[in-house]
């Protein structure tokens, strides 16, 4: 029992380092600088844990060459989706950003646990799950606020028309880094029974995922000396270079427990807390994010999502 709650602080902990990457975004000229620093931090507290607990920090070639290619791709798609999460946060806010990659992550760890993809252990559909999935998606839905509707003021038609197809944009990539978690949390815990330390396979997942944010700054001329002014204006805000360690640690806790209770129980369960912690941050505006108060609508919809979650893991029929 005790076990379960790893993967829920895993999941508020993503919520935070949600809010403080968006945070320390303001003090580079880039997200992809801003993903870039976040992962180099995290790779420099993996690196550090490495050469305590004395892990290997390479690979051997005959590791690389008897494994399939997909197992080296959970740094990239992290990368991928941290990085997104920056720019959503700016642009739907914290719940949102939260919310919607939810639903990609829940389609993606079914098809994973049902078909056994990456390695994972087999975890067949019951009739249970179903249910407490469809309660779920419901109080996903509930929780973007469709319950309280206000009579929309002529700014807000104005600026529902202007933006309509670049928030649809938005929500359906949300939905697809979602899914892009999921596929890194099945990979990295096969890649950490491969490697036989989830330490090791953290750092492995960081390093490329580092190699693959540096080319992309490179690709994009971004002004490397923007570290330089985050370092000096983040001093009053030390929080800000947290986020890498809270990613760094979801990821170590993913190579543990996916091998131990399966990629959809670490996604369903990390999800309830991801969206308690989300709606904690945007309710009281934490890490100085906006304020957007709790409604009717998103107590409904968090409450489903617990019972879903309690429906998925306890009931069995």
């Amino acid at each position: 029992m005790l076990l379960l709650l790893f993967p829920v602080a895993m999941g508020t902990g993503l919520a935070m380092q949600t809010a403080v990457n968006a945070k320390l975004r303001f003090f580079v000229s880039s997200a992809y600088l801003s993903s870039g620093v976040s992962f180099l931090v995290a790779w420099l507290f993996l690196l550090l844990l490495s050469l305590a607990t004395h892990q290997p920090l390479v690979i051997s070639p005959t590791t690389i060459s008897q494994n399939p290619s997909w197992l080296w791709l959970g740094g990239l798609f992290g990368a991928i989706a941290l990085t997104g999460n920056v720019v959503l946060f700016q642009e739907i806010g914290s719940l949102q950003t939260t919310v919607l990659p939810i639903m990609g992550q829940i389609m993606m760890s079914i098809i994973i646990d049902q078909f056994g993809l990456f390695k994972s252990p087999i975890n067949p559909l019951t009739l249970a799950k179903i249910i407490g999935l469809t309660i779920i998606i419901v109080g996903v839905v509930l929780s973007l606020g469709v319950l309280d509707y206000r009579e929309p003021l002529d700014t807000d038609k104005q600026l529902t028309t202007q933006t309509q197809l670049k928030r649809a944009f938005y929500r359906l990539f949300a939905v697809i880094a979602g899914m892009l978690m999921a596929i890194q949390t099945a990979i990295n815990g096969h890649l950490g029974t491969v490697l036989k330390s989830p330490i090791h396979a953290a750092f492995i997942s960081f390093t490329i995922g580092v190699g693959c944010l540096l080319l992309v700054n490179l690709f994009t001329f971004t002004n490397f000396s923007d570290i330089r002014l985050a370092i000096k204006q983040g001093l009053n805000y030390w929080w800000v270079w947290i986020g890498g360690i809270i990613g760094a640690l979801y990821i170590l806790g993913s190579a543990w427990l996916v091998p131990i209770i399966g990629t959809g129980q670490v996604v369903v369960l990390a999800l309830f807390g991801q969206l308690l912690g989300s709606a904690l941050i945007e309710n009281n505006g934490l890490f100085e994010s906006s304020i957007n108060r709790l409604t009717r609508s998103k107590v409904i919809g968090l409450s489903l999502l617990f019972i879903g979650v309690l429906t998925v893991k306890f009931i069995t029929f």
